[in-house]
């Protein structure tokens, strides 16, 4: 099965996949090896997760601050704060 790379998942994909990897990390009945890539993953996934967090709150961030009549600024995360 292939899985898709955490940079190409949308937030709650990652989320539902780093959930699932923690209760299989929980509940101990996988190997030391299969642990340690599954950690891997979870830290992959956990990244990508606060990645689309903090530009969904740029974005809101933006939209807010801008009057109703403005028209949506693209948003650029290379240029984010």
């Amino acid at each position: 099965m292939s899985r898709k790379k955490p940079e190409n998942l949308d937030f709650e994909s990652a989320r539902d996949e780093l959930q699932a990897i923690v209760e299989q990390l929980e509940q101990g009945d996988i190997s030391l090896e299969e642990s340690l890539k599954a950690f891997e993953r979870g830290v992959a996934l956990f990244r990508n997760c606060q990645k689309l967090l903090a530009e969904a709150e740029q974005k809101v961030s933006i939209l807010s601050e801008n009057s109703m009549d403005a028209e949506p600024e693209p948003f650029d995360p290379d240029h984010a704060d």
